[in-house]
């Protein structure tokens, strides 16, 4: 996966930036998991390459000062299940994942159990989780996670949709939303889904 999202980023940067530095403007360098992946590549494209990288799931910090841009992408696994449990001695464990169910407008429960790992290094990570209907809109929306992953940036947490209703027959997604003190907007950066319907 890490390829793949690799390799369509680099594309795009590199068609962005090919023009640019030719033009005497500043020149910018990408790194990823502290490897470059771009060598040289025009300051000018920073606002778009940051919001390319934004919509990929990621999150992009670029220091005008050094022409860097550091590329973040958090690995993030989501499981929608019927119930979630730990047992005394830590032990987690789940019942039945839920693919789909066959009736709209019955009040459903189920859990949603998030494992998160290379999240951004920050005092005040949030997270927060958003299931979304069909047509695009919040059906309802999870509490806001608050993390400190200065010394740690793997982590997992659960969390139950009680008695949620879902209204309409198609696919629902549950998405997985992070933000931190230096990127203020909540970035999507993980998501599951399941059917209703046949």
């Amino acid at each position: 996966m890490k390829k793949a999202w690799l390799s369509a980023l680099l594309s795009l940067t590199v068609v962005a930036g090919v023009g640019s530095t030719a033009l005497g403007e500043g020149s910018m360098r990408v790194f990823m998991g502290g490897e470059r992946i771009v060598n040289s590549m025009g300051s000018s494209n920073a606002n778009s390459v940051e919001d390319l990288v934004n919509k990929m799931g990621g999150f992009a910090n670029y220091d005008q000062g050094s022409g860097k841009m550091e590329i973040i992408k958090p690995n993030v696994n989501i499981l929608v299940l019927e119930g979630i449990q730990q047992t005394r001695n830590k032990t987690v464990v789940f019942s039945n994942p839920i693919k789909g169910y066959s009736d709209k407008n019955v009040p459903r429960t189920f859990n949603a159990f998030v494992e998160v790992d290379n999240a951004p290094v920050a005092k005040d990570l949030r997270m927060q989780l958003v299931l979304i209907s069909p047509e695009g809109k919040e059906v309802d929306k999870g509490k806001e996670w608050k993390y400190s992953t200065q010394n740690a940036n793997s982590f997992y947490f659960s969390e139950p949709f009680v008695s949620t209703k879902l209204e309409t027959y198609g696919t629902y997604t549950i998405q997985v939303r992070m933000k931190t003190e230096q990127f203020k907007s909540y970035i999507v950066v993980g998501e599951n889904t399941f059917t209703v319907g046949r």
